[in-house]
């Protein structure tokens, strides 16, 4: 639904002032943000402190064996904690892990399968109950004997895992697991899931609000098309945060939520449209970012070779894509589509991510494919799809007619497409070019005839966001992923090999090797091109809060990282003094005289808040 939106009251910031007196006389530890005031739809608990965060896209499902959207795995990092913890410079840290597990400290047996893991004494999930062992070894027993499809990923070459004590989980390997410290699986409540079962996990459990974690935050209220709502874990194990309470307010029009920014009636925002960035960019309470993060646009191809394909047949042959490769100019597409937030793209693991390592393989100016439309035609021809007429023919000597899609939701997609299919048809290809809604480029991706995988698409624009680990990135374009993650059906030995190597690969370096020649195999048979890496658009109140942490060695977001959540732990108000540590230690507050005098002179607040909606929903 569309978020109606118009000017809240005015309250005066004395009275603001007094709501903090009193929070402070009474002892609540915290402080409200901004304004007391606030609607039905972001309702908050009185004398709060509250981080209100705008998107442009929620969460699907919050239950993590059914959800897919980016925001989905914001919330989960948040509520739920991993064995390893995704550090802000892609090194793992010890998030239920109380130890690194080594062959020296005996965490690792010698022929590298089995990872004996001690675990922090004392945690309790968000309910009270307490953690142990049992829980993580039911987590992964739950994925791996019931082959949970949005974990399988992660826990490939896992066979089994046992609590040996309450704070010892060992977890048996078919093979050296490189990615053992890197996987995204949040460990579950084995009290709360071994109610449910593999079937419902996977087709209809919503993971109802409250949910039970043992992370810092967590949802205790969704409701569809509006908000995420999350409580600080009175348990959490580790820094206690100074925030209360988070808001992920979902808009379905971005400028409305530039707008709100603007207002202040948010603290930060993210998906901010690029024309919108620059004058966010200028504001001096904001700091804005536009920044690449592991994601790609990309041209997807149907490489489907069997024949319940609905595809066109010449996309089954290479020499066909790769030609493709020489049609399309990039540095156009990321100046006309992308206003130069962009930069033109090669491979599915983006450069300026990974790190000691870089996993980023970047052809040579001799493999690189440069825009060349001449050159384009003659490979063609070579590999048997001449020109007839002006009209390029397949080896059946018929017009060639390709079908591309892009979605209604993606402006610089349907750009790029126009763009695309201009230098196409110069080629002598008849494009069709359509701009459809999301749901109906998934059920082309997905479509099954009865119980055939028979895709029925051509090509499409669309844009990825990668794993965290590059590994897991690849084998989403696996043999054993059609169907599954692998977009264009697309199947190589070689490439499949690479990817099993790499997953064994326990040195970093020889890993790159590996995961550097995937790439470039990849990149040569061309089952998608990758035509560009745009920039994320963020911007957060760097005046209203201290402790925003960016990620990459400062280079990345400091929130919607997927994994990272230090943010959310470090943010404060510049007046406040917190007294931090790990154990739960509670946050003092200590407001100076000057500044509360400051905050009663300053001028009238306006708030920006939702119009009335109906009763809060949980699902």
């Amino acid at each position: 639904m569309n978020h109606r939106r118009h000017f809240g009251r005015l309250w005066a910031v004395a009275e603001v002032a007094a709501v903090l007196v009193f929070a402070l006389i009474a002892g609540s530890g915290s402080a409200v943000a901004a304004s007391s005031t606030s609607s039905p739809a972001a309702s908050v608990s009185p004398g709060s402190l509250v981080l209100r965060i705008g998107w442009t896209t929620e969460p699907d499902n919050l239950n993590p064996f059914i959800g897919w959207q980016n925001p989905d795995y914001e919330i989960w990092a948040i509520n739920y904690d991993f064995l390893f913890g995704f550090g802000r410079n892609q090194q793992p840290t010890l998030d239920l892990a109380r130890e690194f597990p080594t062959k020296q400290n005996g965490g690792i047996s010698a022929d590298g399968k089995v990872w004996t893991i001690k675990l922090r004494q004392g945690v309790k999930w968000s309910d009270g109950q307490p953690f142990t062992a049992a829980d993580v070894a039911f987590t992964y027993n739950y994925i791996v004997q019931n082959n949970m499809a949005n974990m399988t990923l992660s826990t490939d070459g896992i066979v089994s895992a046992e609590a040996l004590d309450p704070t010892t989980v060992r977890i048996v390997c078919s093979y050296p697991k490189a990615d053992m410290e890197h996987i995204y699986v949040p460990i579950l409540p084995k009290h709360v899931w071994d109610k449910v079962s593999p079937n419902a996990a996977i087709t209809s459990f919503q993971n109802a609000p409250p949910i039970v974690g043992t992370g810092p935050f967590q949802v205790v209220q969704f409701s569809k098309g509006n908000y995420v709502r999350m409580l600080r874990n009175p348990y959490y194990w580790g820094k206690r945060p100074t925030l209360n309470e988070i808001l992920f307010e979902m808009y379905q029009n971005p400028i409305s939520m530039v707008s709100d920014l603007k207002s202040g009636a948010l603290d930060a925002a993210w998906g901010i449209p690029p024309a919108e960035f620059p004058g966010v960019k200028a504001m001096k309470s904001m700091t804005a970012l536009a920044y690449p993060y592991y994601n790609w646009e990309y041209l997807n191809f149907n490489c489907y070779a069997k024949p319940s394909s609905k595809g066109n047949p010449v996309l089954k042959d290479w020499r066909f894509r790769q030609a493709l490769n020489y049609a399309i100019d990039r540095n156009r597409i990321v100046s006309v589509a992308y206003n130069g937030y962009a930069a033109p793209g090669t491979t599915i693991l983006p450069p300026n991510t990974w790190r000691n390592p870089d996993y980023h393989w970047q052809p040579s100016a001799s493999q690189a494919y440069t825009f060349n439309l001449a050159k384009a035609g003659q490979m063609l021809t070579s590999a048997g799809y001449p020109l007839k007429n002006g009209v390029r023919v397949d080896k059946q000597g018929k017009p060639i007619t390709l079908r591309l899609w892009a979605t209604t939701d993606d402006d610089q997609a349907q750009v790029a497409g126009r763009l695309i299919t201009g230098w196409l048809d110069q080629l002598g290809l008849h494009i069709q070019l359509s701009v459809i809604d999301s749901g109906s480029l998934l059920a082309g991706l997905w479509n099954y005839s009865g119980k055939v995988y028979s895709p029925d698409f051509d090509m499409y624009i669309n844009d990825w966001l990668g794993y965290l680990d590059p590994g897991e990135t690849l084998v989403t374009n696996t043999t054993s992923q059609i169907g599954a993650t692998n977009e264009p059906s697309w199947s190589n030995a070689t490439y499949d090999q690479l990817c099993a190597q790499q997953a064994r690969a326990l040195n970093p370096q020889a890993r790159q090797a590996l995961i550097w020649r995937a790439q470039q195999v990849m990149y040569e048979q061309s089952p998608w091109i990758v035509f560009a890496y745009p920039e994320y658009f963020e911007a957060y109140d760097t005046q209203k809060w201290t402790g925003w942490t960016r990620v990459n060695d400062g280079t990345g977001p400091a929130f919607f990282t997927s994994g990272n959540v230090d943010t959310y732990l470090n943010l404060a108000p510049p007046s406040a003094t917190v007294a931090s540590g790990s154990g739960g230690h509670v946050a003092v507050w200590i407001f100076a005289a000057a500044a509360a005098a400051v905050v009663v002179a300053v001028v009238i607040v306006v708030r920006r808040r939702r119009s009335t909606h109906a009763a809060l929903v949980e699902e």
